[in-house]
């Protein structure tokens, strides 16, 4: 009986089928475009965010470990983003212990995404090799991750290469005053430097002393005449010459100087107005003009004609002039606007003046938004042209104070009469001026008072005056 059942059973079983031209059909390898076009979208999706191309593909825990990380540093990045001013934050992204780790995090996030990228092209779930389509369009997709690192890296070096020339000043000798406290006035001298052609020696163009005030939130600017003769030296010396040429006599004389040219012109401000002279930073002209023309040029309002028949120099003239009204000027002309003192009216004081105006007006361009677009170029320009012995690490601290301070909060003074009165006339060194240490120390005391004192200058009429001797 169970042989019958087992034979009946048998019997009921199909044959088996011989293969036909439709099955071979079924056995041609599939289609490659659309296979290609998918594993390329996940590929491009896990460029834009590591993790979402193995999400495409169904593969749930790499998508977790590759994408967790990356919304988690997207996350930072927001809150770090959102939570500063433009200008403070890029402060503090170039500051050099900053920049060196930055550095390293764009390789590690570069090597993540390649990391995801190819991954969620060459899941196991498509043909093992892909057509010419597909390896052409994972290149682009690779170059095109590639790019905004290579370009953070090109930034970053840039960066890191100003810093190791502007910041240069710091190897040098002991500065001329001890680092000013947290809560302390921060004293900059700011010298133009004048070595173009036909100069035999570096002379100070212009001499401005910027002082921060970080509890106040205010800054004083007091420019001093370059033909100012006969300055103290802060030892009990005096220099007799000029002011602009001490820089480079020092540097010629280091037996009487060993502090070198900068730090003795620091000292000698400094005993001049009174105070101490934490940093320096010193432009040359030309580096001056690339700034302006790296941020786009500044505003200038004019107040008056200006005309020079017999200026010219970087590629202005012969001959410069401008008319009252408000004018964009690049840096060649700003320059010439800062420089021109042969106009009618005018002279080194007023010409003083129009400098701080330039600095006024180029700090407001830098810290505007759109004017850090031209970041490499503004480093480049800096980098050429400044130097300074300010800690670099001071950086963010002083660009937070630069964008939080406007021009109404700004007090400018020019050296000039009552505080300074004319040289002899039989002086060997042409026309100069002497100071008046009395009047200057009593405007010193005003302008660079106590931190969170706001100064006003010239002192209003019937306002106690900070000494007998003071005078508008």
């Amino acid at each position: 009986m169970a042989e019958r059942t087992e034979r009946h059973r048998t019997m009921r079983q199909p044959p088996p089928r011989r293969p036909t031209d439709f099955d071979h059909a079924r056995r041609v390898e599939p289609d490659r475009r659309p296979t290609d076009g998918r594993r390329l979208l996940a590929g491009l999706l896990s460029a834009i965010l590591p993790g979402a191309g193995q999400l495409l593909n169904g593969r749930i825990r790499a998508a977790a470990i590759l994408g967790v990380p990356a919304l988690l540093a997207l996350l930072a990045t927001w809150i770090i983003v959102h939570s500063d001013r433009p200008t403070m934050l890029l402060a503090k992204v170039i500051a050099p212990s900053v920049l060196g780790l930055l550095l390293v995090l764009n390789v590690v996030v570069l090597i993540w995404r390649v990391a995801a990228v190819l991954h969620a092209f060459g899941d196991r779930r498509y043909p093992l090799r892909p057509g010419l389509a597909g390896v052409v369009g994972l290149v682009v997709i690779l170059l095109l991750t590639a790019a905004p690192h290579v370009a953070a890296w090109s930034y970053g070096s840039t960066a890191q290469a100003t810093f190791a020339s502007v910041f240069s000043g710091s190897g040098a000798s002991a500065p001329a005053a001890p680092s000013p406290a947290a809560h302390e006035r921060i004293n900059v001298l700011l010298a133009g430097i004048d070595a173009g052609p036909g100069r035999t020696e570096a002379l100070s163009d212009s001499l401005i002393v910027v002082s921060l005030d970080p509890v106040g939130r205010t800054v004083s600017m007091v420019s001093v005449p370059r033909d100012l003769a006969n300055v103290p030296l802060g030892d009990g010396n005096v220099f007799a010459p000029k002011i602009n040429s001490l820089m480079s006599w020092a540097d010629r004389h280091p037996a009487d100087f060993p502090g070198g040219g900068v730090h003795a012109l620091e000292r000698a401000i400094g005993a001049l107005l009174g105070i101490p002279i934490h940093y320096y930073a010193t432009a040359d002209l030309r580096g001056f003009v690339k700034m302006v023309d790296a941020v786009g040029g500044v505003e200038m309002k004019v107040t008056r004609p200006l005309s020079d028949p017999n200026y010219g120099g970087f590629g202005v003239g012969p001959g410069w002039s401008i008319e009252p009204g408000l004018h964009h000027l690049d840096g060649a002309n700003a320059l010439a606007y800062a420089r021109i003192r042969k106009s009618t009216g005018e002279s080194d004081f007023t010409r003083a003046a129009r400098q701080q105006d330039v600095l006024v007006a180029l700090r407001d361009r830098t810290v505007q938004a759109g004017a850090l677009l031209s970041l490499p170029e503004l480093l480049s320009a800096i980098g050429g042209a400044i130097r300074t012995d300010l800690p670099a690490d001071r950086l963010p601290e002083l660009a937070a104070l630069a964008e939080q301070i406007d021009s109404s909060a700004t007090t400018r003074v020019v050296v000039s009469g009552p505080m300074i009165k004319a040289g002899s006339s039989s002086s060997q060194y042409g026309s100069t001026f002497v100071p008046v240490p009395s009047r200057i120390a009593a405007m010193a005391k005003v302008v660079f008072g106590p931190p969170g004192q706001r100064p006003v200058w010239p002192v209003p009429s019937g306002r106690p005056a900070a000494s007998p001797s003071i005078a508008p």
